[in-house]
This record gives C-alpha cells, structure tokens and sequence, in this order.
C-alpha cells in the first residue's frame, strides 16, 4: 500500500448523515478522500456536511432513498458528474429492528429487505462499471446478526445474512477485475440518542443507549474500515463479542444453538418489544423510513446534491 493511499479517492458513504456512517466519511476525509455524503433527512445531512466542511474535509451531500431502485441508479450517477470518478462504495446505510416473526409487522420485513439487501444491491450494480476502471472498492457494513439467524431478531439477521452471501458472491465476480470486497461484521457499538429502531409493531422508536456491556466508539469502527480498505482486507470482526460469536458459530454451532437455545426466555424478553419513545413519523423529514418524494418526482427531485 502506498503512503497516503486514499488522497484524492473518490468515496460514497451512505447513511453518513449520523452514526457510523459519519464517522467513516469523516475518517476517510481526514485521510484525503472526496467524500460525497448521503442520508434521508435533509437537515440532519446538511448538518453533518456543514460539521466536517468546517474541519477542513471535501465533502458533498446529496440526499437519496436507496430502497427505491430508481434513486440508487441517480445517486451513483450523480457521483460520477460531480467527480468524474468512483474508487470506493461504502455500503454502510441499514436498519435493525426486534421481534418475532409471528409478531412482527408487515411493514417491518420490507424496510429491512430493502434497506440492508436490496439497497446495497442496487447500488453496487450501478457502482460496479466505474469501479472496473478504477480497481475500487465495495465495502459492507454488516452486524454480528449476519453471521446466523438470531431469535426475536430473525427478519434482521436474515437481511444482513443476505448482505453478507452478496458480498461473498460479488467478491468472486470481481476477482478478475481487480475490485477489492470487503465486509465488516460489527459489534456492538456506542449509538447516537437520535438513532431510530423498527419496534415490533412497525413503530419507529428511540433506541435507548446502551450501557450495560463494553462498546466500540464509533471512531475506532471507522479506523478499521479505513485500514480494511487500504490494505484490501476481505473480512473483518469487530470487537470481542463479535469475534467470539464469530469463533462459536463458524467453528461450534451445535454449542452456538445450545446457547441460544438455553438462553432464549432471556433473549425473547429483551427483543420482543423495545418500547421508548416513538418517532413522530407525521413530520415528513424526520423519520429515515418514510417517503420523502413521490415517484413521479424522483426524476427531477430524488437525489439534490448540495452545488459548492
């Protein structure tokens, strides 16, 4: 790897408005990179543009919903008429939620299909002709969930498993190119106060902050996305949960299902129903999931990219 390998690098982080996302666009900025920032919710989004402009970053925002097919093709296309070039695609946008299968609401399989599976799929299609021509990147960010199927966490896990075999399957497809797939399967995580959960009614809700197990900072994930990339890593774990979910479930799974199964009164408790407040969903901006535009409107007004 060369010294300062992502200067000048073209990169496209999705849900980079708060969270994980903002700090892998941050990281990646500090380093050199052009970053083109996206997420929902406009103010949130100019927000976090106006932040990192005001520390010295090249960043662009441009506001898309990746479940709808249509807006992935703009957004990529977008990328390329504003910098000519894509070198890496940062799959990072998702949404988690808990339940039950039986209890879960309808709406609930459809955002988590469409956020974390089929999203990412769209937008690497469109990604991959520019990433032929510059030997790039395609990044996923997926969870711990992606490893099995988690009870009371079913519908996500099954979308971040699907993101998880997309990867595997793209990296083989991309081998004789020379396009670099990674994944990175993270723990837990500090969340922002403001980041937004499916209940299992289909409600948004607050997650509430965690503090009863050892987190990650959201820094050091997006330090280690940053050396995956520049050393064209395949896979990464994160943190020490992760890896021994890792180590159970690849090299023990009859002890992984035991333990799942010995401990499921005490899973299902904790995931049946989050409660907390809700997200007023009335306010159009405000809720990630809601419908920002109408379809006869995407082609004028999908994607705005902030002109500087």
């Amino acid at each position: 790897m060369k010294k300062n390998y992502l200067k000048n690098k073209v990169v496209l982080v999705t849900g980079s408005s708060m969270g994980i996302g903002k700090a892998i666009a941050w990281e990646l900025a500090k380093q050199g990179a052009e970053v083109m920032l996206n997420g929902r919710d406009d103010e949130k989004l100019i927000g976090t543009e106006n932040e990192l402009l005001a520390n010295g970053c090249n960043v662009k925002a441009a506001i898309a919903d990746i479940r709808k097919q249509d807006q992935c093709r703009f957004l990529i296309d977008m990328v390329i008429k504003k910098y000519g070039r894509l070198d890496i695609l940062v799959n990072n946008a998702g949404v988690s939620s808990r339940g039950s299968i039986e209890n879960s609401a309808d709406r609930n399989f459809t955002i988590l299909s469409e956020t974390n599976f089929t999203g990412a799929a769209h937008l690497s299609k469109y990604a991959i002709p520019h990433l032929k021509k510059t030997k790039g990147h395609v990044i996923f960010i997926n969870s711990i969930a992606g490893f099995r199927g988690m009870p009371f966490n079913s519908a996500y896990s099954a979308s971040k498993m699907a993101q998880a075999a997309l990867s595997e399957a793209l990296r083989i497809e991309l081998w004789d190119y020379g396009v670099h797939v990674g994944i990175a399967f993270v723990g837990f995580t500090q969340n922002d106060p403001n980041k937004k959960i499916l209940d299992v009614d289909g409600s948004l809700v607050y997650l509430p902050k965690r503090t009863n197990m050892q987190l990650a900072t959201q820094e050091s994930v997006a330090q280690s996305i940053r050396k995956m990339i520049e050393k064209r890593t395949k896979r990464i774990t994160l943190t020490g949960l992760g890896n021994l979910a890792n180590f159970t479930i690849r090299y023990l799974p009859a002890f992984s299902s035991w333990l799942l199964w010995l401990n499921r009164e005490k899973i299902k408790n904790q995931y049946t129903m989050i409660g907390g407040l809700k997200v007023d969903e009335s306010v159009q901006v405000a809720s990630e999931y809601q419908e920002i535009l109408t379809d006869s409107e995407v082609e004028i007004e999908a994607v705005k990219v902030r002109q500087r």
